[in-house]
């Protein structure tokens, strides 16, 4: 009988703790849900604040019909790329259409290069007519630069002769740093509250891998990310939202671009 009530006794005992662990369980799956609504909720609040901003900054311009999107596209970027021309400094020209980023200096296409990867934020796709011509219809400006390696920007003021200057500058320092082994990435912020990020890769896999160990920009954007939307819950505040386009170039094209461009350059995008 002693035997059996141990029995019992150890029987119970292992149920009570099986039970204690699926109530934590339990608890930890609904305050990850929680919270994870929680943080849908304050995003699509803030993505839709956003877009409303767009929509107001654009009031005044005249209605555009959806079918001409395509014509309206091809108009916005030839208009941003003239008025960018008519500067005496290096400009920055993305087609993404055509998966091509160019450094350009009075219509003189100083370097070009392909893109190998790029993804862009839902809100682009989201804009109409109105919004998008009135977002790129002229050039954007660089506010604000942060990179994973030096900046050593030189400003080119005049054409032909700068042209050719700029040329063998560009030229140079891709040379220069071609035996260079480092992790390249940089970011910009734009006038019109949107982030450009340029990653420097020589391969799609190459990416992978960096993002996987942790070394590609991806992941470390990602993780701060992840640090302020926390935050935001925590104070149920919305975050900010800051729609990004994200290109992935060759390397050492990637450090020459960031190296010509001037601090204020100007910039033409085409999606």
């Amino acid at each position: 009988m002693k035997e059996n009530s141990e029995e019992d006794f150890d029987s119970l005992f292992v149920e009570n703790k099986r039970s204690g662990v699926k109530y934590i369980v339990i608890i930890i799956v609904l305050s990850v849900l929680a919270l994870t609504s929680i943080y849908a909720y304050l995003s699509v609040s803030s993505v839709r604040d956003r877009m409303k901003l767009a929509q107001v900054q654009a009031e005044g311009s005249p209605q555009i019909n959806s079918s001409l999107l395509t014509q309206l596209k091809e108009k916005a970027w030839l208009e941003s790329r003239l008025k960018m021309a008519a500067g005496d400094s290096i400009g920055l020209s993305i087609d993404l259409e055509q998966h091509r980023i160019q450094l350009e200096l009075k219509g003189v296409v100083l370097l070009s290069s392909k893109i190998r990867d790029t993804s862009i934020s839902g809100f682009f796709r989201k804009m109409d007519g109105n919004v998008y011509f009135s977002t790129f219809g002229t050039p954007l400006t660089i506010q604000q630069f942060k990179s994973s390696i030096a900046k050593n920007p030189f400003k080119v003021v005049q054409a032909p002769k700068d042209t050719i200057a700029a040329m063998a500058a560009i030229d140079a320092a891709m040379k220069k740093d071609s035996l260079k082994d480092e992790n390249v990435f940089w970011t910009v912020k734009l006038d019109r509250g949107f982030d450009l990020d340029i990653q420097g890769i020589d391969s799609i896999a190459e990416a992978q891998n960096k993002y996987k160990f942790g070394k590609g920009f991806e992941f470390e954007r990602n993780l701060k990310n992840i640090t302020s939307s926390f935050q935001h819950i925590l104070r149920f505040s919305k975050p900010s939202y800051n729609p990004e386009i994200l290109i992935s170039i060759p390397e050492n094209e990637a450090k020459a671009i960031l190296r010509a461009l001037p601090n204020k350059a100007l910039v033409t995008i085409r999606i």
